[in-house]
C-alpha cells in the first residue's frame, strides 16, 4: 500500500488555486469557453504534477501538455502560482461583465488567439495532394528543406525588377483564405499586406539577389502572415456562432451563482446573540467598490443582447470554408455584420408632447 499523499503549505495552495479556478470557468457565459477553459487549467496543473502523482487526463489536441521534471516543478512553483492567481482574478472579472476581458476570453475559446488558434492553423496547413517524391520548388531553388518554403510555388517575373511567390496549388485552402482575408480587409491588428510575396529580382548593387536574403524574405512574409491569418472554424461551431450572433439561437448559457454552502450551528444563547450582531455590523457585508468600478469600463450586466454584440463581434473575424462545385475550388465564407444588427423598437409616443417644436427640438416660428 503507497504512503499517503503529504501535502504541504504550497501543494494546498495549488489545490486550492485550480479548484477556484475551475469554479470560476464553469460560470463562464459561454459553452465553448467553459470546455475550453476547463481542459486549459487542468492540463497546465496536470503539466507541473510529479509523476509519482499522476493520473491519466485527457489532452485534446489546443491544450496539449508535456510533464515538467521535479526540479523544474520546485523551481517555478511560486511564479506559477502568482500566474494562476492572477488567472483567477482576470476570470472573477469577466464574470462579473467586464466587456474587454470576456471579449478577450471569446477570442480564446473561438480559435481567434491562443492554442487554439495554433490548432486550427494546422489543420489548415496540410495539403490537399499527397506530396510527390520531389521537394517543393522553392526548396530545390533555394537548396535548403525549411518547412516554410514548401507552401509556395516558383518565383513568377512580375517585372523587370520584381518577382512574385504565390501559395502553391497544392495548398488550396489556405490559398482561398488568405485571398479572401486580403480582400475584405479583415484582421484582429494590423493587416495582411498582400495574397502574395513581392520581392526584389536584384540588390542594391545591381546584382542578383543572394540566396539567404532572398530565403529570409520568403521567411519572414510567412511569418508575419501566419502571425494575423484568421483559420477558418468547423461548419457546425461556425453555423452556431452566426445563429447566435443573428438572433435565429437563443442564447442561454446564463449560470447563476451556487451559494456557498453554510454550517448549522447550534440556537445562539442570550449572550451570543448580541455579539453576533455587532460582529456583523462591523463587518460592512456589503458589495466592494473594486469588484464593482466605475467608469467608462465599467463592468456590465451578462445579457442576452450584450452577448448577442459579442457574438457578431467574433462573427466578424470568423470563416468557414467550403467548396465551390461551379468553379471546382475552396471559398472562404466570412461572417457579416449586415444579418447582425440589433433591430430598434420604439414605444408609441403621443403627439402632442411635441407639439410646437421641429425635429431639433427648437420653437417652430408662428407666422
Amino acid at each position: 500500500m503507497p504512503p499517503p499523499l503529504q501535502f504541504s503549505p504550497s501543494n494546498l495552495k495549488s489545490i486550492h488555486l485550480l479548484r477556484a479556478l475551475l469554479r470560476e470557468a464553469s460560470y463562464l457565459p459561454d459553452a465553448n469557453a467553459r470546455t475550453y477553459f476547463r481542459h486549459y487549467i487542468v492540463a497546465r496543473f496536470k503539466a507541473y504534477q510529479p509523476k509519482r502523482n499522476a493520473t491519466r487526463v485527457e489532452r485534446p489536441k489546443d491544450v496539449g501538455f508535456s510533464r515538467r521534471n521535479n526540479s523544474t516543478i520546485t523551481e517555478r512553483t511560486r511564479p506559477k502560482q502568482r500566474k494562476a492567481q492572477k488567472g483567477l482574478n482576470y476570470l472573477r472579472r469577466v464574470n462579473l461583465g467586464e466587456r474587454s476581458c470576456l471579449e478577450k476570453v471569446m477570442f480564446f475559446a473561438y480559435g481567434r488567439v491562443g492554442k487554439r488558434r495554433y490548432a486550427l492553423l494546422e489543420k489548415l496547413l496540410g495539403p490537399d495532394a499527397p506530396p510527390e517524391g520531389e521537394s517543393a520548388p522553392l526548396q530545390q531553388l533555394y537548396y535548403s528543406n525549411q518547412r516554410f518554403l514548401q507552401f509556395f510555388d516558383a518565383p513568377e517575373k512580375k517585372t523587370d525588377a520584381e518577382l512574385t511567390i504565390d501559395i502553391s496549388t497544392r495548398y488550396p485552402r489556405l490559398h482561398a483564405v488568405v485571398k479572401s482575408q486580403v480582400v475584405r480587409g479583415i484582421s484582429m491588428h494590423r493587416a495582411i499586406k498582400g495574397p502574395k510575396l513581392t520581392t526584389s529580382r536584384l540588390n542594391a548593387w545591381e546584382r542578383p539577389m543572394p540566396i539567404k536574403r532572398a530565403r529570409n524574405d520568403v521567411k519572414r512574409w510567412y511569418a508575419d502572415t501566419m502571425s494575423k491569418l484568421l483559420p477558418p472554424l468547423p461548419d457546425d461551431e461556425y453555423n452556431k456562432l452566426r445563429g447566435l450572433a443573428s438572433g435565429e439561437e437563443k442564447w442561454t448559457d446564463s449560470i447563476p451563482r451556487r451559494i456557498s454552502a453554510k454550517s448549522v450551528d447550534s440556537p445562539a444563547d442570550d449572550f451570543e446573540l448580541p455579539h453576533s450582531v455587532l460582529q456583523d455590523g462591523l463587518a460592512l457585508n456589503k458589495p466592494s467598490k473594486a469588484d464593482r468600478p466605475g467608469g467608462k469600463q465599467r463592468p456590465h450586466n451578462v445579457t442576452p443582447r450584450m452577448m448577442r454584440r459579442l457574438y457578431a463581434r467574433i462573427l466578424h473575424l470568423s470563416c468557414k470554408l467550403e467548396w465551390n462545385e461551379e468553379r471546382s475550388k475552396w471559398t472562404a465564407t466570412w461572417g457579416t455584420l449586415k444579418d447582425t444588427t440589433l433591430k430598434v423598437y420604439s414605444a408609441p409616443v403621443d403627439e402632442a408632447l411635441f407639439a410646437g417644436v421641429d425635429r431639433s427640438g427648437r420653437r417652430i416660428a408662428q407666422p
